[in-house]
């Protein structure tokens, strides 16, 4: 249980997991590891952060800027994870963050890591991430790779020619603020 007696401020957080088809068929996520010199050094995370330009800023928005400035990619959200809370900046801060599996706009995208980063890495199992990231990085991890090998990466029927797959996620994302 998450003690909030000292909570000032509620924020929004967005993370993209980002999943790239392999020549195998394999599919792997990125993961990112912060920089020596920034807060919680060394360990590996999918791209997130705060949805902070504004109390209006969509999380639509927020995801992709986020992912945008932490690794340089254009991502197009496929589906909802989950979403966690925790506490930040001295128990002050409670941070809701809501998770999305990510393609990239163009797969052959080069990633270029923000100062707050200084290592990139795809993964193919959530077990490569176990002694290097947060437990709810890892739990968000595991349900990614779940979808993934149950091939629920897109689970709503498609009767209209003229849907795209993304066009819903974007609508979810807008209804959950």
């Amino acid at each position: 249980m998450i003690d909030t007696s000292r909570v000032k401020v509620k924020m929004n957080v967005a993370g993209g997991v980002i999943i790239k088809k392999g020549d195998n068929d394999e599919y792997s996520i990125l993961l990112i590891r912060r920089a020596p010199d920034d807060h919680f050094p060394l360990h590996e995370e999918f791209p997130r952060g705060k949805c902070d330009q504004g109390k209006n800023e969509k999380l639509s928005h927020c995801l992709k800027r986020e992912v945008k400035e932490e690794t340089g990619l254009d991502i197009i959200p496929i589906k909802y994870i989950g979403k966690f809370s925790y506490l930040a900046d001295k128990g002050t801060r409670l941070s809701t963050q809501y998770n999305f599996l990510c393609k990239m706009k163009n797969s052959n995208q080069k990633i270029k890591l923000s100062k707050e980063h200084d290592e990139y890495k795809w993964i193919t199992t959530s077990g490569q991430a176990e002694l290097s990231c947060l437990p709810e990085i890892k739990k968000t991890l595991t349900k990614a790779f779940d979808m993934l090998n149950d091939n629920e990466i897109v689970s709503y029927d498609i009767d209209n020619e003229d849907f795209k797959e993304n066009e819903v996620v974007e609508e979810y994302l807008n209804l959950i603020q």
